[in-house]
């Protein structure tokens, strides 16, 4: 075994590794994809033009919190140039005065260092809150308002939500840290419809939400382990946009595409063990929490189904708790890695559970089921000049579907792509990935499983920032298909950074009609978003 200075070494590597893939990420998202090149005209409308009258009062309100920073940095800057003299004066004085203190205020100089103490640790306890708050909106123009006034209105406002996200960060004697960190939002919207006209499964998930996101604690045992235990994220894999090997954490797509980088994946209760030696690490995962994607509600207007599907969660139990293994290697100009993982798919399949025979013909009774898949795969990564190049590649067993049901299926897929950052501030990732079902079986083909023997995708992302890295420039393209036919998605964005912890973002989702039967029902769902944020 290599020395703790060694695996010190490692794990900052790792960690400068992980910094940068996340700062290239900061305004790229998973589930993001492509759309639509044509942008229907928007006509003038109240709630629109009071949600601009806003975002200008919130502008306007923004700049004198600066200038007040301004003062208090200048003022502070003088009381330390002025506190040497004061350190001096005060110094002189304890020293004339000292053996005076030293046979009469033996008592008090206790109490008061005690009190200094107690004040100095709930300060170090304060330091480690930072969060930010909010409102994000969006906007729906390609779609008409419904005739029957009993159906949900998608069209116009669909999003007006005041959010708050809280994070503490905290250290625990020398080895050990914690973090605590939650969200939660309130969507004004759909108090400015008919309530009424949505599914009660609508407004129970996107009207108002909170929830315990990361909840853990870490640490370092000795040198060469540390352990990780609580509500967390384990992201695996070298890919930007096309998951490969990162199967550990569910994502949320309530809103294809919508949602931010930082909300995609969804923290889940487990057990991390790494183990570091030499160039290595070795990781291990139990996870004790089956959860699954965060998928469109019954009724909304990213849910397409007519009907609702009952889905089967397993419990969370010893017997159905999820594992994986990863081998991590970090070397001089290339990495890699192996991954291993037993766990349910995040994605469910259909299965028939019953089949009744009426006048019209054979309706059959669908549940939502997950499989329990077997994962082995492996990354690569090799930074070439201003070229990093990737690729990952894996094999799925366990998978089901509906209309075979005396065996199961495999899966190969496989993802390479290319990260470019030869220009200055800008950043370039192209990405291509395919999914092969192995031994496919034609029946497959029709509903309800409307299985394709070959998935391709591919992801483009462009990100520039401008005017002293305050104005920053996001799009992003994914097409589904050997050249885009099955659909995608396009989304541009700019965030302009009005001080230091004000910001604000807007732009354009388009979805790409195709092929495919779920982006065809996502054809007028094109929308303008934006939104505010205060950081602190």
């Amino acid at each position: 075994m290599k020395s703790v200075e060694g695996t010190e070494r490692l794990k900052n590597k790792v960690f400068k590794s992980q910094s940068l893939k996340n700062s290239r990420l900061q305004r790229v998202f998973p589930n993001s994809v492509s759309g639509n090149n044509i942008l229907a005209t928007v006509r003038p409308n109240p709630v629109l033009t009071t949600l601009i009258f806003v975002i200008v009062l919130l502008i306007g309100f923004g700049s004198p919190g600066g200038i007040l920073a301004q003062n208090a940095s200048e003022d502070s800057e003088v009381e330390e140039a002025l506190s040497g003299f004061d350190d001096e004066e005060s110094a002189d004085e304890d020293d004339a005065l000292s053996g005076f203190d030293d046979g009469t205020n033996e008592d008090g100089s206790d109490e008061e260092t005690g009190a200094v103490e107690e004040e100095e640790s709930w300060k170090q306890a304060f330091s480690g809150l930072s969060g930010s708050t909010g409102f994000s909106a969006s906007y729906s123009y390609a779609k008409d308002a419904p005739a029957d006034g009993t159906q949900a209105d998608w069209s116009g406002l669909t999003k007006l939500r005041p959010y708050f996200s809280l994070t503490w960060d905290a250290k625990l004697g020398k080895n050990w840290k914690t973090r605590i960190s939650g969200k939660a939002f309130y969507d004004l919207a759909f108090g400015m419809k008919d309530r009424e006209t949505f599914s009660e499964e609508v407004l129970s998930e996107l009207e108002k939400d909170a929830e315990l996101r990361e909840f853990y604690l870490e640490g370092s045992p000795f040198g060469s382990l540390d352990i990780k235990l609580g509500k967390q994220i384990v992201a695996w894999g070298v890919a930007n946009s096309l998951r490969v090997v990162d199967v550990l954490n569910p994502t949320d797509s309530r809103e294809f595409g919508m949602t931010d980088l930082e909300d995609v994946r969804l923290p889940i209760t487990m057990t991390k063990l790494d183990y570091y030696l030499g160039d290595f690490k070795l990781e291990a995962v139990a996870v004790h929490q089956i959860e699954f994607n965060k998928s469109p509600p019954f009724g909304s207007d990213y849910n397409p189904s007519t009907q609702k599907i009952t889905e089967v969660i397993p419990e969370s139990s010893t017997e159905n708790a999820e594992y994986g293994l990863a081998l991590i290697g970090t070397f001089s100009g290339w990495d890699a890695s192996l991954h291993w993982a037993q766990y349910f798919d995040d994605n469910s399949h259909l299965k028939i559970t019953k089949i009744t025979i009426t006048g019209f013909g054979a309706v059959p009774t669908l549940e939502q089921r997950h499989s329990r898949l077997t994962m082995g795969g492996a990354t690569l990564s090799i930074p070439s000049g201003n070229f990093l190049w990737k690729a990952e590649a894996a094999k799925l067993q366990g998978m089901e579907f509906a209309l075979v049901t005396d065996k199961t299926f495999s899966r190969t897929d496989a993802m390479v792509g290319t990260e470019y950052s030869g220009w200055s501030d800008t950043s370039l990732t192209i990405e291509f990935g395919v999914q092969h079902i192995n031994d496919f079986d034609v029946t497959v083909e029709t509903s309800p499983d409307s299985q394709l023997e070959d998935k391709f995708a591919t992801s483009v992302s462009f990100m520039q920032d401008y005017i002293n890295q305050t104005l920053h420039l996001s799009i992003f393209g994914m097409m589904i298909g050997e050249r885009g036919g099955d659909g995608g998605i396009n989304r541009a964005s700019l965030e302009y950074d009005v001080m230091d912890a004000f910001s604000v973002t807007g732009g354009v989702m388009l979805y790409q009609t195709g092929d495919n039967a779920y982006f065809r029902s996502l054809n007028e769902n094109d929308r303008l978003f934006f939104e505010a944020r205060y950081s602190f």
